[in-house]
Parts: C-alpha cells; sequence; structure tokens
C-alpha cells in the first residue's frame, strides 16, 4: 500500500471513531468520497476491533466488483485482515475475490486477495473448487509472489478435496520453467498432488537438473506420486 494510502489510514485510527452502522450507510449508498472514506476507517481499525468490522465483509465485497471504486486496494487489505482473523466469515465472498484476481492480474490489490484466499482456503478449500480455470489465469500476473501464492491454492484444493486441477494443469506444467524457484516448487506440488500425469516427464528433468534443491526434492516427490 502506498505512502498516502498509509497516511490516511493513519489519520483515520486517531481521529475517527468507529461507528458501524454509518460506515454500513455510508458504503451501501454514500458518495465516492464518503464510500473510501469509511473503506479507510474500517482499515484504520480492522486489527484492533476485528469482530465489529466482520458486519462490513458483504459491503466490502459489493465494492470489490464495482469498476468505479476508486479504493480497491484498500478494499482488499481489509478483506485479506479478515479473512486472516476469520476465514469462514470471509468465504462467501470468494466468488467476488477470485473474480478480480482473474479480471486484473496486474492490479496491486491482486497480491493483498491472494493472500485473502489462502486464508479462506486453510478452512474452507472447497470454496475454490468451482474456480480453478479463472485462478489460472492469475499465472499472467508478473508477480511472482502471486504467481506462487496461487500455486499454494492449487496444492491446497488437490490436498484437501476431490476436485481435479483440470483447467489449470497446461499452465502449471508451464509454471515448472518459471524463472522464480519459488513458483516452480509450488507448482510441482499441485502437478503431484493433482495427478497431472501429463507433467511426469517435465517434472523427472526438474528432479535431475534443477539447480534448486528444494524445487528438485519437490518434484522427486511428484514423480513418485505420478509413478
Amino acid at each position: 500500500m502506498d505512502g498516502d494510502v498509509g497516511s490516511a489510514i493513519e489519520e483515520c485510527r486517531t481521529s475517527r471513531s468507529f461507528d458501524v452502522p454509518t460506515l454500513l450507510a455510508n458504503l451501501e449508498s454514500g458518495t465516492p468520497a464518503e464510500r473510501q472514506q469509511a473503506v479507510r476507517t474500517i482499515a484504520a481499525h480492522v486489527n484492533d476491533q476485528p469482530d465489529a468490522c466482520l458486519a462490513t465483509v458483504p459491503k466490502l465485497r459489493t465494492l470489490l466488483g464495482e469498476p468505479s471504486t476508486d479504493c480497491h486496494e484498500e478494499v482488499a487489505t481489509c478483506l485479506a485482515e479478515l479473512a486472516a482473523y476469520s476465514p469462514t466469515d470471509v468465504a462467501p465472498s470468494t466468488d467476488s475475490i477470485v473474480a478480480f484476481v482473474a479480471d486484473k492480474p496486474a492490479h496491486a490489490a491482486t497480491p493483498i486477495l491472494v493472500r485473502c484466499l489462502e486464508s479462506i482456503a486453510t478452512v474452507r478449500p472447497a470454496a475454490l473448487t468451482g474456480h480453478v480455470a479463472e485462478l489460472a489465469s492469475g499465472f499472467a500476473c508478473d508477480d511472482p509472489d502471486v504467481r506462487a501464492g496461487i500455486g499454494a491454492l492449487f496444492v491446497r484444493i488437490a490436498t484437501s478435496t476431490d476436485a481435479t486441477l483440470e483447467g489449470a494443469d497446461e499452465r502449471l506444467i508451464e509454471l515448472l520453467a518459471d524463472d522464480h524457484a519459488v513458483v516452480r516448487s509450488r507448482a510441482c506440488l499441485a502437478l503431484g498432488h493433482g495427478n497431472v500425469t501429463d507433467a511426469r516427464d517435465r517434472l523427472e528433468t526438474l528432479a535431475a537438473d534443477d539447480p534448486d534443491s528444494t524445487v528438485r526434492e519437490h518434484a522427486s516427490r511428484a514423480v513418485e506420486r505420478l509413478s
């Protein structure tokens, strides 16, 4: 989050009371400036009053889906912090969060929302199983942390649900050639646990030749699973 936004949130923390009904009203029907101020107030109090902030989750996810919203990054921060605190309460927002990540992989809010999805997946991995192809489109992001984070989501789906990775398997295989070891490593784990047999030859090559020891180890484990 940039410095101007951080300063604005700090100002809200020190100068504004936390009135949930007023915040909800402003999020629902306030002017763009009032909505942004409401989001910043929530962001300022999300760590010290998380239970009260949970009431704003439905309104926040609505803002996330509105192209005219000027504070997507701040909305994402609120959702991510609340998901870390109570993932089950944010899980109903999964559809909206995934849609944003898939549609705007280069947006500054996307890495934050991937972190939000990782929190949700720890307790509700099934919430992601209907979004495999959408999530895979996020691999187009230039940020390796986003690619690695989405890879971790597929590992969670493959290990904790009965869903297949159909719709993401080809993109995961492509990630075996990623420049970043953590991305290759996550792809290895997802392909192995996801039983993507078409990846076996590529995984065998990585198990023998990848310069990173963790990637070699995870590729070897994946090959064993696929054998």
